[in-house]
Formats: C-alpha cells, structure tokens, sequence
C-alpha cells in the first residue's frame, strides 16, 4: 500500500557528515521536483497530493531565513514533473508532454514542447555548455534508453530538442546529477524488467558517449534524489529498495 506524501525536509552538511531537519514543507507532496536558482533558493515543484492528485504547486525555500514562500504555480498540474537549473539561471520542468521553463528574474513560465520520445519522469540535468539533457524516464510499458538534449532558443522555451546516445540501459526512476567534471551521472532506478538496479551510468557531453561508471558498493534503488554537493561529490540519497522499501541510506558515487 502506497505511503501518504509527507512534508519532511533534511539537510545534509558534507563537512560534518550530518542531517538536520528544516522547516516543513508547507503542501506535503510525493513524487516532486527540485531545484535551486542562481541565488541558492530551492523551488519544491508540482508532484502529487493526497489520492495521487497532480498539482502545479511550487513553494520556494530561502535557507539563510529558513522560510517557505509560495512560487508561481506551474503552466498546468504535473504529477512526476523533472527539474534542473540551465546555465542560463532558468529553471527547466519537464514531464511527458510539456516543458516549463521559469525566469527567477521576471518571475514568469513559459512553456514548450516535450522530448519525440515521450517518456515520463526522465532524468533532467543542465549541461555545461547550456544544453538540457533529458535521459531514460518511462515510456508506459518499459525503462526507456531514449536521451535527447534541448538547446534554448532565443526565448525561454523556443528552443529545440535533438536526439543524442541512448543510454546503454533503459532505466526509469533513475536519479542523476552533472559533476564537476562536466559529466553527468544516471544513477539507479528500475530497468524494463522492473528490476531496481544500482549502477551508474556516466554520459560525457563532449564526446556524446555513455560509459560505464566506477563499481561502487551503492544500494540498489529507484525513486531516489542526486545532487552534486558543494564538494564537488555527486550524492544519492533516499527511494526505495526492490522489495519497495523506503530507505534511508544516503552515499557519495565513489565511496
């Protein structure tokens, strides 16, 4: 039986290798999105309420206050929403069908196309060359391979989408984040058995190739968050087991 959403937020300090609680979040939700814009505030996006209802909800939390605000909702409700900042300082959301990019400094949406692919809930990681990736994510019946990058337009969401590698494993519920090598790492999910997988899966921009990532001892899991922490370590915490076990192991790709 599926958990209700919950309203929990927890920090982790690499420095003192510790979590501590932050202010709840105001809409308790599941299946949300996050990301940070340029002045390090993070905008808690869309997800589903009680009885898996999709909502545009975006509430914004500044932690030199510690307070929660309310954003400006999303163009429409979506329910497994993904997010990233581009370097551009927008933030871009992207779930089957529509893509929504936020200006923090007008303060409006704008919205454009999804991926050919359609997949839902694909990893989305902002590129250093200002490109948007969006990779694996499901396509209804299985974890999809698909990987398409998006170059902004001139506008805010006029640009375009173009078909790049695939990943050498179609994973959806994956987790991913760009290091600071300039690569970006798929971590986890589930592959088109339904099987939890806890390999990473390493894409380098530059040469439009997917590699392989070090072996490491990390958790099989699916359902989990990746952040590139301010050391420069790309962390996965959180999701669910195979068994469908919510977990509360959090490790650093390489330990």
């Amino acid at each position: 039986m599926a958990g209700a959403p919950v309203d929990t937020v927890q920090v982790y300090d690499p420095k003192r290798d510790a979590w501590s609680n932050a202010p709840a979040l105001p809409t308790a939700r599941d299946h949300l999105a996050a990301a940070t814009d340029t002045d390090g505030r993070i905008y808690a996006i869309g997800g589903q309420t009680g009885g898996g209802t999709p909502t545009d909800t975006v509430e914004v939390y500044t932690p030199s206050s510690g307070d929660w605000t309310e954003g400006p909702s999303l163009p429409r409700p979506m329910g497994t929403p993904s997010a990233t900042r581009g370097t551009d300082g927008k933030i871009y959301v992207l779930d089957a069908t529509t893509l929504a990019v936020y200006d923090p400094d007008s303060g409006d949406w704008t919205t454009g196309g999804a991926p050919p692919s359609g997949a839902g809930a694909p990893v989305l990681v902002g590129l250093p060359d200002g490109r948007i990736l969006a990779a694996g994510g499901s396509d209804g019946s299985s974890a999809s391979s698909d990987a398409y990058a998006y170059t902004p337009g001139s506008g805010s969401a006029d640009g375009s989408w173009a078909k790049v590698a695939d990943l050498p494993t179609g994973v959806s519920e994956a987790a991913g984040a760009t290091g600071p090598d300039g690569r970006v790492y798929v971590v986890g999910g589930r592959d088109s058995d339904g099987d939890t997988v806890g390999s990473t899966q390493v894409f380098t921009p530059d040469g439009d190739r997917w590699s392989a990532g070090a072996s490491s001892a990390l958790t099989a899991r699916s359902g989990h968050g990746a952040a590139t922490g301010g050391d420069g370590r790309v962390y996965v915490a959180g999701g669910t087991s195979g068994s469908g076990a919510p977990l509360d192991s959090a490790a650093a790709l390489g330990e």
